[in-house]
């Protein structure tokens, strides 16, 4: 990549790049992330990994939407993975543009996709190529950027939708649609959960999982935030509703400790409690 112009930096970050050895958390499992800052992105994505690194023995490749808006690529070698999280040269430029110009954090588009990159290489980033270029804007970004938090607006409606999302799934349980109240309840309840203890650590001042919700949960999480979070069902009526109920009240556990001015509305919970008790289940 040093040789390729059109990447014009790269930036290590993640475990790998921990230089603390009390806060790293790499293994044998952990894979490399970058972020590489591009002129062309067609042309980074169109390389041929296994030309560009021929004793490496690539397998595949894959590209993806990741956070922030941008593009990542995963490499797979027989050596291990590689995660390349792509950001065009335009757009970086125009950002650190914005932020030199106090923009920040007034707009909402240069706000998220800083927060978003701040959060990813708070934990620790080493440059391989683009220091002079970019790392006074790094370090500039994890100095002065608050990383993705949830403010107050944003969490009232997680958890407003979180909650009539457990209508629906246990009205889709009742139907006899186990499979769509099974997505529901990971993409929706679970996903909400496992972005609530993330700000729920920051504000108590513990470490997080790496980027990626539910990253080393089991090494990091107490038991009464794994309970708050974790999620077991079969694909049967009585273990889905159960785990909804069950994920439903980590969420209040944690909004209780995040907002506890926020309430189920009166009304929605009798609604809510019509499918408290089905087959002999109880919530």
């Amino acid at each position: 990549m040093e040789a390729n112009p059109t990447i014009k930096s790269v930036v290590l970050f993640g475990s790998s790049a921990r230089v603390d050895a009390a806060q790293s958390v790499a293994d044998g499992w952990s894979d490399f992330d970058f972020h590489v800052i591009a002129g062309d992105v067609e042309q980074l994505e169109s390389i041929d990994w296994a030309i560009a690194f021929p004793s490496a023995g690539f397998i595949f490749k894959t590209i993806r939407p990741a956070t922030g808006g941008v593009r990542k690529s995963t490499l797979f070698f027989e050596r291990g993975q590689v995660d390349l999280v792509v950001l065009p040269l335009s757009r970086l430029r125009l950002a650190r543009l914005g932020f030199f110009l106090g923009l920040y954090p007034r707009v909402r588009s240069l706000k998220v996709g800083l927060d978003e990159i701040s959060t990813c290489i708070q934990p620790g980033y080493r440059f391989l190529k683009g220091e002079k270029q970019w790392g006074k804007f790094y370090g500039l970004i994890v100095k002065e950027t608050t990383g993705v938090r949830l403010e107050e607006r944003e969490l009232c409606q997680r958890a407003d939708v979180a909650t009539a999302d457990l209508l629906w799934i246990l009205q889709k349980i009742d139907r006899g649609e186990l499979r769509a109240a099974q997505h529901l309840l990971h993409r929706s309840l679970a996903e909400t959960n496992f972005a609530l203890i993330r700000e729920y650590r920051i504000r108590i001042g513990q470490r997080l999982p790496s980027f990626g919700f539910g990253r080393r949960a089991e090494s990091l999480l107490t038991a009464d935030e794994i309970g708050w979070v974790s999620v077991e069902a079969d694909l049967k009526a009585d273990a889905l509703r159960k785990a909804a109920w069950h994920s439903h009240a980590g969420m209040r556990a944690m909004m209780a400790q995040l907002m506890p001015q926020w309430r189920v509305p009166a009304k929605m919970e009798y609604l809510l409690s019509t499918h408290a008790h089905v087959n002999g289940v109880a919530k």
